[in-house]
This record gives structure tokens, C-alpha cells and sequence, in this order.
């Protein structure tokens, strides 16, 4: 069915944010704040160990106390559905009864699970990444204040890249083959695999790739494609970044808003991360006439990929917003695909300081249609404490506040077009009803104990983490540190808690023949 809803400028939708902050649209000054975790009079010296819930409801908890914040992927066999986080595999069949499967069955983190059809078997992609300088207590930025910074990541020994396994049976799952995006580069972060030919690795293949400000990040990722039909003997496709990011790119490096937002011009932990968070979302695959890839390039805005030639990547259009939300942080971390049938995609950035140290960075609904000029129309709005907390705003609460993930684009059943929900931080789980996509309204929210030590340097601030949403079953898994949830709300329908065969996947041809 074509779409009516009618186009607003980017001009428009950017001066009304503005209007609405009271900041500028360009210009902006980014102020160096001297602290390294301000906190106001207001802040709580505890951390709340206390659950809220509107609108919700819990219907398991798995690992409780522990850390179970990581990515999460699912496949099936029969009725029988099975959770990959973290090294482990959970069996969800019953969702009343979430019981360990497999625990510490393979390596990596950042997993891709899918079905390739033309193997026959369900494929399990893990990211390796090069080690990064750590933040400590004492060098809370130690790119900038601790002399040994430049030797974490290129001393590092061990896998940069992927690794492949055959997770056809979960319970035995083998290791197939690793995969090196490149000796000196930084490995990988965030990847996508659809159980075609190729993948999708957010990387930089070698230590050239130097203009990155970002306080515990060396290198400026740009986004890989590999030929991965022989898991065996897995092949670099091509590699596409922004322009700037290599060493010798100093003339368009210059040109970034964000290259005059380093120090000593700004105190080092309010630096912005550059190139690509990723991974960049191809919804369809390319063998199967999928054209368009979307990326979360960091500071450097959103960007949709040409890829229906792997070989040449280019790029067709960006979104970058006004440079008070690109001047620290991730400006854009995950771009959401899952209401591209209406012509819209969900971008989200993400608060690196805990305590408000930094902009609030939101999620933006951008209007796609001309892929060449992408338009924001809205924002999801920010999230506000219960009434019963004992804090007015989430700045108050210690920890990082702010979007982080939406639900994985793979996933059972067909992702609803007027419900979404977005892991916050320490704002919790965060429910919205965005039927319309100019006006979105929360309506629900989930905030577990947060979890962590006050004494323990960074241990606090991440409470939820990630999202993943069986839409066939309206279920709703929440990541956090303190444990995995398992939640149902009104707004995504009533739960299906047995067990149940998938019937349909999120994509098209997603997981065909399993």
C-alpha cells in the first residue's frame, strides 16, 4: 500500500529541537566540564536496588545477580527455541521456564545466528575484537592520560576478526573456521549475517585507520563485506568508510564537524566517536535483490550503503544531526529497520559518561523515502523516573542514561509496525507505541535492580543492556545486569508462553528451509 504521510523538511523538524533545548542548530560549543563524574547535590550516593514496573509484566527471570547484558540471538528446532548470549544457550521453549542448554558452548561475543539454506545448517558468526584501552579509577580516559594506552592494541595476540560454527545441533555446536579482518586493525564490534553469501563487519582492517578522538577507541571502523557462502574459506569482499578516517585522509578529516572536538579543545572524556558502531542492517539479502545497507556511523551520522554491487560499496544518503548531539558519544549507534515498509528507520545514539556527564542523545525517527535526503521527523520521547523513585530525573539516578539497542532485526514472527521497545541504560526497558510515527508515546516501561558496586569502577553502568522481541509470541527479553527478564506488556498482545514452532520470520527468506 503506498504511503500518504506527507514529508517534513529537515530545516523544520531541526529548528523545532532546537527551539525546544534552547540550543543552536550549528555553532554550537560543546562545554569541557571539569570533573570526571559530576554529580549534583540531587544524585544518590546508593544505587537503587529497587524494580519498577508500569504497564508489564514479568513472567521469568533467569540468572538472577548475574550479568546478562550481551546480544542475543535465537533459533529453533521444531518447538523447541533456543537463546545465544554470551557464550551460552538457553532453552526458552517454555518461557515460564528458561533452563541453561549449553552453557559456555562456544566463543565470542557480538554472536549472528541464522540458517544457511544452501548448507543446510544453522550458522553461528561470533565478533573478536582487539583489546582497548581499559578505564580505570585512575585513568578514567586513558587514551589521553595514561602513557602505556598505545600498546593495548597493538600488543594484542588474539583473534581479530570472526569466528564461524555449525550450531545446527545446540547442544554440540563446532567450530568451523576464523576469519582475520586484518593483523593491526581493531578486529570487530558489531556484525550482521542473514544466513546468505555474505556478511557484514564493522572493522578497520589496519592500524592507518588513526582519526578516531574517542577516549578508549584507537581506530575508526568502516564496514566490511565478506563472502561467507564457504564458512570454511571465508573471503574480504570489499571495505567501505568514511572518508577521513585513514591516515593520509588529513584534507577530509578536517572537513568532519567533529575532527575541531578533540583534545585540548575539549576535555578528553567528552570526546565523540567516529566511524561506524555498527553493523550496517542489510534487511535483504543481496542474492535475493536486497540493494540498501543501514549504518550507524558514530559522530559521523547515519548513513545508507549501495550494496547490490558487494565489490562497490558507495554511499547514497546521511543523516547527520545538529553537532551538539555528534560532539560526544556515539551520535549514532543502531539503526532500526523494522518499519522500512512504511519508509521510516529508528536511529538511536548512545551516552558514553555515566551521571548526565555528557549531551543527551535520543532516538530519532527519520524519515527514508528519499533515501538521498533523509528527513527526521520526530523523536522517541525521553524518559522520565516513576513517580515512586527517589530521584526526579534519570541524571540523578548513577549510571548511564540513555538508548542503547532496539530489538534485533532477526527475529520470530513480523515485527509489529506500532510497537518498539529500547533498552535505556538506567532507565531500564522502555516501551513505545509508535503507530504514529510523529507523535510516539511510551507505554510501558521495566527497571530491575540495578546491579553492580559503587566501589567497583564502570561495574554500575549499564542496567539494561538489550532487547529482543519474539513477536510471533509477544515476549519481550530484557537484558540486564542483574539477569534475563522475561516480559509480556498489553500493547504487544497477550503472551504465548509454551512452546511453540516459528511459523515465520522477521525477514524475507530469513532462516528459509530450517
Amino acid at each position: 500500500m503506498k504511503n500518504k504521510t506527507p514529508r517534513r523538511s529537515r530545516r523544520e523538524f531541526l529548528k523545532k529541537v532546537a527551539g525546544a533545548t534552547g540550543m543552536a542548530v550549528a555553532g554550537a560549543a560543546v562545554p569541557a566540564l571539569a570533573k570526571q563524574r559530576p554529580t549534583s547535590p540531587m544524585s544518590l550516593t546508593y544505587l537503587d536496588r529497587r524494580t519498577y514496573v508500569r504497564n508489564m509484566e514479568v513472567i521469568a527471570h533467569f540468572g538472577p545477580g548475574t550479568r546478562r547484558g550481551g546480544k542475543m540471538q535465537m533459533m529453533s528446532i521444531g518447538d523447541r527455541r533456543y537463546m545465544f548470549q554470551a557464550g551460552d544457550v538457553i532453552d526458552v521453549s517454555d518461557a515460564r521456564k528458561p533452563h541453561m542448554y549449553n552453557a559456555k558452548g562456544f566463543e565470542g561475543g557480538q554472536v549472528q545466528l541464522a540458517y544457511n539454506k544452501n548448507l543446510k545448517k544453522w550458522i553461528l558468526m561470533t565478533g573478536a575484537e582487539a583489546a582497548k584501552p581499559v578505564r580505570t579509577a585512575e585513568h578514567p580516559a586513558p587514551k589521553y592520560d595514561d602513557p602505556t594506552w598505545v600498546n593495548v592494541q597493538k600488543d594484542y595476540k588474539g583473534l581479530r576478526g570472526v569466528r564461524f560454527y555449525d550450531a545446527t545441533d545446540p547442544s554440540k555446536i563446532v567450530k568451523l573456521s576464523e576469519f582475520s579482518t586484518g593483523a593491526t586493525g581493531s578486529g570487530t564490534h558489531r556484525n550482521y549475517y542473514d544466513g546468505g553469501k555474505y556478511a557484514f563487519l564493522d572493522t578497520a582492517p589496519d592500524d592507518t585507520f588513526i582519526h578516531q578522538p574517542y577516549y578508549t577507541r584507537v581506530l575508526v571502523n568502516g564496514n566490511m563485506i565478506v563472502d561467507c557462502s564457504d564458512p570454511l574459506n571465508v573471503k574480504q569482499v570489499s571495505h567501505w568508510w568514511i572518508p577521513g578516517s585513514r591516515k593520509g585522509e588529513e584534507a577530509e578529516y578536517e572537513k568532519w564537524a567533529i575532527s575541531r572536538l578533540v583534545p585540548p579543545n575539549v576535555a578528553p572524556l567528552h570526546t565523540p566517536v567516529a566511524g561506524l558502531h555498527g553493523p550496517v542492517y542489510v534487511p535483504k539479502k543481496i542474492e535475493d535483490g536486497g540493494t540498501r545497507g543501514y549504518g550507524g556511523f558514530s559522530s559521523n551520522g547515519m548513513r545508507i550503503l549501495d550494496v547490490s554491487d558487494p565489490a562497490h560499496q558507495r554511499e547514497v544518503g546521511k543523516f547527520e544531526p545538529p553537532p551538539q548531539y555528534a560532539g560526544m558519544g556515539f551520535g549514532f549507534h543502531t539503526i532500526y529497520c523494522g518499519v522500512l515498509d512504511r519508509g521510516f528507520v529508528l536511529a538511536n545514539g548512545e551516552t558514553a559518561n555515566p551521571d548526565c556527564d555528557m549531551i543527551y542523545l535520543p532516538i530519532w525517527v527519520v524519515d527514508v523515502r528519499d533515501e538521498r535526503n533523509p528527513v527526521p521527523v520526530s523523536q522517541l520521547p525521553r524518559p522520565v523516573p516513576p513517580p515512586e523513585a527517589p530521584y526526579s530525573d534519570f541524571c540523578f539516578k548513577r549510571g548511564r542514561f540513555g538508548p542503547h539497542n532496539p530489538p534485533h532485526l532477526k527475529a520470530p514472527g513480523k515485527p509489529r509496525q506500532d510497537f518498539i521497545a529500547y533498552s535505556y541504560f538506567v532507565g531500564g526497558l522502555r516501551c513505545y507505541d509508535i503507530g504514529n510515527l510523529y507523535r510516539p508515546e511510551e507505554v510501558a516501561y521495566f527497571i530491575p535492580p540495578q546491579g553492580g558496586d559503587l566501589a567497583r569502577f564502570d561495574s554500575w553502568n549499564r542496567t539494561v543492556d538489550n532487547v529482543f522481541i519474539e513477536w510471533d509470541r509477544n515476549l519481550i527479553y530484557c537484558a540486564a545486569d542483574t539477569g534475563l527478564y522475561i516480559l509480556s506488556c498489553p500493547n504487544l498482545g497477550t503472551p504465548i508462553l509454551d512452546p511453540m514452532p516459528i511459523a515465520q520470520w522477521s525477514l524475507e527468506k530469513l532462516n528459509e528451509g530450517a
